[in-house]
């Protein structure tokens, strides 16, 4: 394969986030990471105060949306490059 290919496949498998770098936690301000749906709002969270209030969060939500997996991708990527 050659590397045209490989990149292309990479780019192709990449998940799209909803949240972006303007989105902050409500509890302290930090980039957010995970969205809580609930029927009366939303609230976004950091990977540590969703953490912290997660039983309860999903008591209270219909839909959570999680991208804490980006810390991990975001680690990966600045590895590689040091």
């Amino acid at each position: 394969m050659n590397m045209m290919a490989e990149k292309t496949e990479e780019v192709s498998e990449q998940k799209e986030y909803i949240l972006k770098a303007i989105d902050r936690c409500d509890a302290c301000a930090a980039q957010a990471y995970v969205l809580v749906k609930g029927v009366t709002g939303e609230l976004m969270f950091c990977g540590h105060h969703y953490q912290k209030n997660e039983k309860a969060l999903k008591e209270f939500a219909y839909e959570i949306v999680d991208e804490r997996d980006k810390l991990i991708e975001n680690k990966l990527i600045g590895e590689a490059h040091a």
